[in-house]
């Protein structure tokens, strides 16, 4: 991603992206290969489809859910997916934009951690592993992640920020 900001408001309200070209390839090539994965309900999509209840007993609770918002929740995610690709090697991106690369980054890690089974405590593979570039995949899209966070945030006002209230 470089030295600089990879991902910079400019006075336009667009933002500027800063991003070598193979990280783009990588972006637009696993957000294509998560798509059908939603489509087939790939075991590994799960956590893209939260359900409404947890507990006992949720079964008919959980169907009508499930009716109501999975169409929706698939159409966001194929959207997101969709922006990201055609805007992979895009110089400048807008809100919107930006906002869908945030949204399909996020499914992305998502399921590729829920495929590494990813936790707190976990240790990245050792080298040979073969879940070790997954698992590199799933790091370098935390690190756009936060870049984006990072600059999204630097945009919002500071009042009532809790650091000001110490």
């Amino acid at each position: 991603m470089g030295f600089g900001a990879p991902f910079r408001r400019r006075r336009d309200g667009r933002y500027a992206v800063d991003v070598d070209p193979k990280l783009r390839t990588v972006l637009a090539s696993v957000a294509q290969q998560l798509g059908p994965m939603i489509d087939a309900d790939d075991p590994a999509t799960t956590r893209l489809f939260p359900p409404a209840y947890v507990g006992e007993d949720t079964a008919a609770d959980e169907e009508g859910y499930r009716a109501l918002v999975d169409g929706a929740l698939r159409n966001h995610h194929h959207r997101a997916l969709d922006v990201l690709v055609a805007t992979a090697s895009a110089e400048t991106l807008t809100g919107e934009e930006l906002d869908a690369w945030l949204s399909a980054i996020g499914s992305m890690r998502l399921v590729l951690g829920t495929r590494l089974d990813v936790s707190e405590d976990m240790d990245p593979p050792e080298a040979g592993d073969p879940a070790e570039t997954e698992y590199a995949v799933y790091d370098l899209l935390g690190m756009v992640q936060a870049a984006i966070i990072e600059e999204l945030a630097s945009g919002l006002p500071d009042e009532g920020a809790p650091e000001r209230a110490l």
